[in-house]
């Protein structure tokens, strides 16, 4: 086996460093894309709880900011869904959870590449920790 020399571990040195803010921004990124899943999903169950009362219903709406306000909600026929780029348009209860679920799957293909480069990151880590390591005392 070749030695390698000091040069070359201050490089696999910043190389090290680097993949380990890749990594870190990469799981910045699962998490939101996790956050926008549950989303997603607690949309997706609402809309199917509201589908199956019939009548108003007494509800507290978040305002935001910690902020709810108590409603009654009438109509649920039409649901305002965000399209993206501040795009909304109204859907019916199951055009809003068709769209909701397809989104749901790009977001998962999202998770699948964000975890399929988190890998190949964790595998060139490995590598060149076992370069480093291989080097030996001096």
């Amino acid at each position: 086996m070749s030695e390698i020399s000091e040069q070359d571990v201050r490089n696999l040195a910043v190389q090290h460093r680097e993949l380990h803010q890749q990594a870190e921004s990469i799981r910045q990124q699962m998490g939101m894309v996790q956050l926008s899943l549950e989303d997603c999903t607690r949309a997706i169950a609402t809309i199917d709880e509201l589908d199956a009362v019939s009548g108003s219903i007494n509800t507290m709406l978040p305002l935001g900011g910690g902020t709810f306000i108590h409603a009654n909600v009438s109509n649920v026929e039409k649901i305002v869904v965000g399209l993206g780029a501040g795009v909304s348009a109204e859907k019916s209860p199951a055009e809003a959870k068709e769209l909701l679920n397809r989104r749901k799957e790009e977001l998962g293909k999202v998770v699948e590449r964000l975890n399929g480069s988190l890998s190949q990151i964790g595998q060139r880590l490995q590598s060149i920790e076992s370069m480093i390591g291989s080097r030996g005392p001096q």
